[in-house]
C-alpha cells in the first residue's frame, strides 16, 4: 500500500521544481507569466459534508461566471495562471479543489464522478452564481458532463477539455501511460512527457515555472493524499468506464452549448474520444489543437484563453 507521505510526494515535487525554476531563472524572461490566480484569497464553504476550498477571482464582474474543474490528482494551484488571468479579464471566475485534495476536506469513501459533480453544484448554489459557464479538464470534464446533465439549470455553456464520455465506448490511454499518471510516486520528470508532446517540453517547464511564480502558495496547495488518489482512480476507471456508467448513453440530452477541445497528440485521453463526444452531443463545436497533448491548455495559455472566451461569448467556434 502506498503511504500518505509518498502519495503527496508528486505534488510536493512539482511545487519544489517550479519554485526552483523561478529562483534559478531557468525559464528566462519570456517564460514569466501573470501570477494573478493565487493572489486571490482562499475561502472554504461547507458542501454536502465536505469543506470545499475555492478562489473567487474578479468577483464583482458582471455577466456569467465561469467555474473551472480540475483533473485527476490535481489541485486548483495547477491551473496555468495566465490562462486563469486571461479568462477572468472580463468575468467572475471560480476555481476549487475537489474534495480531499489540496485545501478541501471531506470523505472520499465510495467516491464517484457524481459525488464530485454534486460538490460542484453545491458550490454554485452556495455562491449563488446562477447559470454558470463550466470548463472541465480531464477528470474535470467527466464532472462537468455529469453536472450539466443532472443540473441543467445550473450550466449555461460548457467546455470539455481533454476528456471522454466514459462507459466501455471510451478509448483509454495505453496501460503504461495510465499507470504513470495514477502512480502516487510519479515525479514530474515522468509525468511531463505524458502531459506534453516531446517537442513541447519547454512549454512544460514554463508551466511549472508559472505555477511556482504564484505568490503565497505552499505545499498544502498541492497536497494529494493517498486515499484521495486511490478513490479518484477507482471513480475514473472502474466506475466511469463500466457498463452503463459514464455519460455516453445520456449525451444526446446535453442541452448546454458545448465546446469539445483536445490536443491532437493526447496519449492520456486519445483524440478519438473527442470524436465520440462530438458525435453524440447536439450542436457541439470542436477545437483541435495541433502538436499538443493532454495539457494543451497550458502550452499556449493566452491563445487558448482567447479561444475559450470567444466560445463563451458566442456559443460556437470555427471547426478545425
Amino acid at each position: 500500500m502506498v503511504s500518505a507521505r509518498s502519495a503527496s510526494m508528486k505534488r510536493t515535487l512539482i511545487w519544489a521544481m517550479a519554485i526552483g525554476a523561478v529562483l534559478a531563472g531557468s525559464a528566462g524572461a519570456q517564460g514569466a507569466r501573470t501570477a494573478a490566480a493565487a493572489s486571490w484569497p482562499l475561502a472554504v464553504l461547507p458542501v454536502d459534508g465536505a469543506h470545499i476550498a475555492y478562489r473567487d477571482i474578479n468577483p464583482t464582474a458582471k455577466g456569467t461566471p465561469l467555474l473551472l474543474i480540475v483533473g485527476y490528482g490535481s489541485t486548483m494551484a495547477e491551473w496555468d495562471p495566465t490562462l486563469v488571468a486571461r479568462l477572468a479579464q472580463s468575468r467572475r471566475l471560480i476555481m476549487f479543489d475537489n474534495r480531499g485534495m489540496g485545501n478541501s476536506t471531506g470523505s472520499v469513501q465510495g467516491l464517484t464522478v457524481q459525488t464530485m459533480a454534486n460538490d460542484a453544484a453545491g458550490l454554485i448554489r452556495a455562491l449563488k452564481l446562477g447559470r454558470t459557464d463550466v470548463l472541465g479538464w480531464s477528470m474535470g470534464g467527466f464532472i462537468a458532463q455529469q453536472l450539466a446533465l443532472q443540473d441543467p439549470r445550473l450550466v449555461r455553456r460548457l467546455i470539455l477539455a481533454s476528456t471522454d464520455p466514459g462507459s466501455p465506448h471510451t478509448n483509454p490511454g495505453a496501460p503504461a501511460v495510465i499507470q504513470t499518471l495514477t502512480d502516487p510516486a510519479t515525479t514530474p520528470r515522468a509525468l511531463l512527457p505524458i502531459l506534453f508532446p516531446a517537442d513541447q517540453q519547454p512549454a512544460a517547464q514554463t508551466w511549472l515555472t508559472a505555477i511556482g511564480s504564484q505568490p503565497g502558495l505552499t505545499a498544502q496547495d498541492f497536497t494529494a493524499p493517498a486515499a484521495t488518489l486511490a478513490a479518484q482512480k477507482l471513480a475514473t476507471t472502474t466506475f466511469w468506464l463500466g457498463p452503463g456508467d459514464g455519460t455516453y448513453a445520456r449525451l444526446s440530452r446535453l442541452a448546454a452549448p458545448t465546446l469539445v477541445a483536445y490536443g491532437a497528440d493526447d496519449v492520456i485521453v486519445p483524440p478519438s474520444n473527442a470524436q465520440i463526444l462530438l458525435g453524440r452531443i447536439p450542436h457541439a463545436s470542436a477545437l483541435r489543437v495541433a502538436d499538443a497533448g493532454h495539457a494543451f491548455l497550458f502550452q499556449d495559455p493566452a491563445t487558448i484563453a482567447a479561444t475559450f472566451s470567444a466560445f463563451l461569448q458566442r456559443g460556437s467556434v470555427t471547426r478545425r
